[in-house]
């Protein structure tokens, strides 16, 4: 009896203490009306915590009124930022239901627009902005948005740097709303600093490299006026060698050389040597597997030495090859990259595709004299925006045994990339290559130095090498010359999502180059993106709309970077 007394005590103080009955959560959904701007329809969606937290709802409508009150200062600072200055926010809350109603009304206001832009020296005098710089983010007549505001500062600092300025800063931002004009001015108050030459320049951070290697990719001269774009094309090329997790460059004033621009490089180096294996399957290529071992500092001057093994299944060749290869890079400017190597193979390869003559299995000895040019005049090297690139690949080639060639493959390639809005969010992108092959006859060509189209970096519908004509048992053949098409539309649905659609055309030839008369294979795909820090990642379906019998369905494609 006792028991069941202290069992009754027990619970009816647990049911009396603070939070002991169960929480009853206000379930709510909440909707923005009145604003005619899509944009900022859109924006407000976007930073409204009442519609980012509607899976979270509060514990009462108390909770639930504070959470829309701090709602209104946010969704006023968006609209501010979209040119709205006059928006004005309420909201109204209908518990009514078994789901509560939070409906906030907008009423968005004029749109107000740019006056003035004005740019101040330290003196409160007019300051006359470089050349490079007076086409500004922000100009008279804009509409008043906040964002071209900061950015227009930035490029202000930026044109003061690349004409000899390394210590401009700004000493003041004034934004004045008028709300009887609807107009915004706007006056920034610059300190340019004194012109600068480059100075002196010091290398710091390096562990085994030899500090001549980062002296050697120095975009800019001794006594040169100070270019800021020197200096980032100087970081640019250092991390692109792959050499460095991070470099900084600074400059500072040099006491002992008044007028220069002591130059600090601080370089932290990335381990030099590498292991890796690998396994992979493709419903193309098949089950495939891979090692290599890889030192980009042999001796202390980037000398690079890779040995890896590699076993797979190939659609179109068996082969079984031993490569060596030796040679050198110079950029030989800003945009402009060359390398000239040598090149020493031997392999045994057999032709899978049922063709006559039938080669067999061909055992040749080859030398080849790889040379190539790269432009790359785009912002972003794993997804430009903007500028073009462009790439001539040629190897002249000797083969030491069965039928004594001499050829040369040479490869043509351009892309370039349009951006669309201001906020870049959709960009138009197209890529061309041609390839050829000349000095030897197809049927003499062991089938691995023959010219492919097909598969991830070429025509995405069809498989890998699969783009050109089969044998009777489906297996391509290649070719002398090859001629590919790739147009596609990256949007960005959000900050990190994105969507692709493409088309790609193209296939391989039996002649040194490409027959107009002979309608290339086409196809159509769908991408999706998930945009991070280091790159985007890409998933690519493709389909074939000219599907023969040997051509999958889809293909499937997942990598690192933009396709092109």
């Amino acid at each position: 009896m006792r028991l069941r007394y202290l069992v009754l005590i027990v619970a009816v103080v647990t049911a009396l203490l603070p939070g002991g009955a169960a929480r009853a959560d206000l379930n709510y959904r909440a909707e923005i009306t009145g604003a005619e701007d899509s944009e900022l329809a859109s924006l407000l969606d976007k930073v409204s915590e009442l519609k980012t937290l509607e899976d979270k709802p509060p514990v009462s409508e108390e909770a639930l009124r504070r959470r829309a009150d701090g709602d209104l200062g946010r969704l006023a600072d968006a609209a501010h930022s979209l040119g709205y200055w006059d928006a004005d926010f309420s909201y109204d809350v209908d518990t009514s239901g078994e789901t509560a109603k939070v409906t906030v009304t907008v009423k968005q206001g004029a749109l107000y627009h740019v006056a003035s832009v004005t740019v101040l020296g330290p003196d409160g005098k007019s300051l006359s902005v470089p050349r490079d710089g007076e086409k500004l983010p922000l100009k008279p007549g804009d509409p008043a948005r906040t964002a071209p505001v900061v950015a227009t500062e930035t490029a202000l600092l930026t044109a003061f740097g690349n004409n000899g300025h390394p210590f401009a800063k700004v000493e003041n931002r004034r934004v004045e709303i008028d709300r009887g004009s609807q107009t915004m001015d706007v006056t920034y108050t610059l300190d340019p600093g004194p012109v600068m030459r480059f100075g002196p320049v010091a290398i710091t951070g390096l562990e085994r490299l030899n500090p001549a290697y980062v002296e050697g990719r120095v975009r800019w001269q001794g006594g040169e006026i100070y270019d800021a774009n020197k200096v980032a094309e100087t970081r640019r090329a250092l991390i692109e060698t792959g050499l460095f997790s991070t470099v900084q460059i600074t400059p500072t004033t040099d006491l002992e050389h008044p007028g220069e621009a002591r130059m600090t490089i601080d370089a932290t180096e990335r381990v030099h040597r590498t292991i890796g294996a690998g396994l992979a399957y493709n419903t193309s290529q098949g089950f495939g597997a891979r090692a290599f071992w890889e030192n980009r500092n042999l001796f202390g001057n980037a000398e690079n030495l890779r040995l890896s093994a590699e076993v797979g299944q190939q659609v179109a060749y068996n082969s079984r090859r031993e490569i060596a290869t030796a040679g050198i890079e110079r950029r030989v400017d800003r945009w402009l990259t060359g390398g000239l190597a040598l090149l020493a193979e031997k392999a045994n390869v057999t032709q899978l595709a049922n063709v006559t003559p039938m080669t067999g299995t061909q055992h040749y000895e080859l030398a080849g004299l790889p040379a190539y040019l790269k432009l790359d005049e785009t912002d972003n090297l794993l997804n430009p925006a903007t500028g073009y690139r462009a790439q001539l690949n040629a190897t002249p080639a000797h083969t030491f045994s069965g039928s004594h060639l001499t050829f040369s493959t040479n490869l043509l390639s351009g892309s370039t990339y349009w951006a669309l809005g201001s906020e870049q969010r959709t960009i138009l992108a197209g890529k061309l290559a041609l390839g050829s092959l000349d000095g030897a006859p197809l049927s003499q060509l062991p089938s691995d130095q023959r010219i492919y189209a097909g598969g991830g970096g070429s025509v995405r519908p069809y498989g890998y090498l699969m783009a050109g004509p089969l044998a009777p048992n489906n297996v391509p053949i290649g070719g002398r010359s090859s001629l590919v098409l790739n147009l596609e539309a990256r949007i960005k649905i959000t900050e990190t999502i994105g969507i692709v659609p493409f088309v790609d055309a193209g296939s391989y030839y039996e002649s040194p180059l490409p027959q107009p008369g002979r309608t290339p294979l086409y196809g159509v795909g769908l991408g999706a993106r998930y945009y991070t820090a280091f790159g985007p990642l890409r998933l690519d379906l493709a389909t074939p709309l000219h599907k023969r019998s040997g051509d999958s369905p889809i293909q499937v494609y997942i990598s690192l970077g933009q396709a092109f």
